[in-house]
């Protein structure tokens, strides 16, 4: 489930061999929304790279593993010009991330697979008709209670989507048992990672990984990727510009009657209150619609 394309490029793997990768491209014009940052460090030595990781091993549940396939990822996420903007978007997204999370007892750097799925553009779409922030497929939305009409798309909603993700990332590692299969099975589904696994004899994400499909072998390596990103963005000069607001700067209010974004721009911050509710695809808000707002 990704917002996203993926390609393949052929690529030399600097600790030792060659090997073919996937990468995920994300859609053109967000990331031209987005601006660039020429002044990014992306050396990074063999050693640091393992110093860190080993860091980041002992500070979370999740397993964040040292090899030349994250070494490369990692590199590849550095080349990124984008990387300080998302970084300072996510000052917005992530409480509600984290607040989910810790609601259904996941790990709070799963927060961090958004980042992967859709650059946090809460509109994004693929190609394969995945939507929002978490990438939903509308089969897999409507099992989860999203729902869409001509005029709200909850898989645009911040909230909506968000909820739905957390409950399925649950629901995959109560099955699976390993949160890198779950991740694959997040993109793949359930169905394919089982064969994979059953082809490898194994539920060792590494070596089940050359059996998943080919877009699916960039999903775990770009979320490790983007985890150390967020952790280690200063030693290399990224410099995020932060959103102004977050999540819990909003509140959630119930309109009595028909409206529209204008008519409700005259009270809030008319700006803030298109960026905040992205579910709402036409300037029209039905009667009893619910609509994220800055507390007053």
């Amino acid at each position: 489930m990704v917002d996203i394309k993926i390609i393949l490029s052929l690529l030399i793997i600097p600790l030792g061999y060659k090997s073919q990768e996937n990468f995920i491209r994300y859609d053109a014009a967000y990331i031209k929304s987005l601006g660039s940052d020429n002044n990014i460090n992306e050396s990074l030595e063999e050693i640091t790279f393992k110093d860190r990781f080993q860091y980041l091993n002992l500070n979370t549940p999740l397993p964040i593993d040292y090899n030349d396939i994250t070494f490369i990822y990692v590199k590849k996420y550095l080349s990124y010009k984008w990387t300080g903007k998302i970084i300072g978007l996510s000052a917005y997204y992530f409480p509600l991330f984290e607040k989910k999370l810790a609601q259904y007892g996941m790990p709070l750097e799963l927060k961090y697979l958004a980042v992967v799925e859709s650059a946090l553009n809460p509109r994004a779409e693929s190609w394969a008709g995945a939507k929002g922030l978490w990438q939903f497929m509308p089969s897999t939305g409507s099992q989860y209670g999203i729902k869409q009409n001509q005029y709200i798309n909850i898989f645009y909603d911040p909230v909506g989507n968000t909820d739905s993700a957390v409950r399925y990332l649950k629901d995959l590692y109560l099955q699976l048992g390993d949160w890198n299969l779950a991740i694959s099975a997040y993109n793949c589904g359930l169905g394919n990672v089982r064969k994979a696994i059953k082809k490898a004899g194994s539920k060792n994400y590494w070596k089940v990984r050359p059996l998943l499909p080919k877009e699916t072998q960039a999903y775990v390596p770009s979320f490790i990727a983007v985890n150390y990103l967020f952790n280690f963005y200063k030693y290399h000069n990224i410099k995020p510009s932060y959103f102004r607001y977050s999540f819990e700067d909003m509140q959630i209010i119930k309109v009595n009657k028909a409206t529209t974004l204008e008519d409700l721009g005259r009270n809030f911050n008319y700006d803030l209150l298109k960026f905040a509710n992205p579910q709402f695809v036409t300037s029209l808000v039905p009667k009893g619609s619910i609509v994220y707002v800055k507390r007053q």
